[in-house]
């Protein structure tokens, strides 16, 4: 707004944080600014909305769209069984947390009986294999199980609204 003699101008910054889908922030962003101007058009004065370009996050390393049961590896789909995928959104969702090859078991595969839990380590090498460089985000705990220390690099994602 700019000040004219006979009137006070006073001018407000208001910042707003969007977040919507990669594919759609420019055109969430425009609609936002359009619906701003229209609700302060307020007779003789000069609304001005600064719409910057959207700053784009960095994607990350793993993405788990968890609704769809879909693994992006920096962006590209990472096939992986029923029982992989469940395995590593189970650490995913709990990162920096040492999980017990035994309390994987029970969580994921639902064992409740003496099961070998190499198995948990057998699929732990499935994933790392298919995971190619993003294999790093599972850390071993010798001698008891397995964590996720990096959760910066890993998004889980519920997508069921997303189209």
């Amino acid at each position: 707004m700019r000040a004219t003699p006979d009137t006070t101008t006073v001018e407000l910054t208001v910042v707003i944080r969007l977040s919507a889908p990669s594919g759609q922030v420019v055109d969430t962003a425009g609609r936002l600014a359009d619906a701003l101007r229209a609700a302060l058009d307020v007779d003789g004065a000069e609304v001005v909305v600064d719409l910057p370009v959207p700053i784009r996050r960095n994607e990350p390393e793993l993405l788990i769209l968890a609704d769809s049961r879909r693994v992006l590896h920096r962006g590209r789909p990472v096939e992986l069984t029923r029982l992989e995928f469940d395995l590593l959104h189970h650490l995913c969702v709990h990162p920096r947390q040492v999980h017990r090859r035994t309390a994987l078991m029970n969580s994921v595969w639902g064992a409740t009986s003496f099961v070998d839990t190499r198995t948990v380590d057998v699929h732990v090498r499935r994933i790392r294999r298919k995971l190619g460089d993003a294999a790093s985000v599972i850390t071993t705990v010798r001698g008891v199980g397995y964590r996720v220390d990096s959760p910066f690099s890993v998004v889980v994602e519920h997508d069921a609204l997303a189209g």
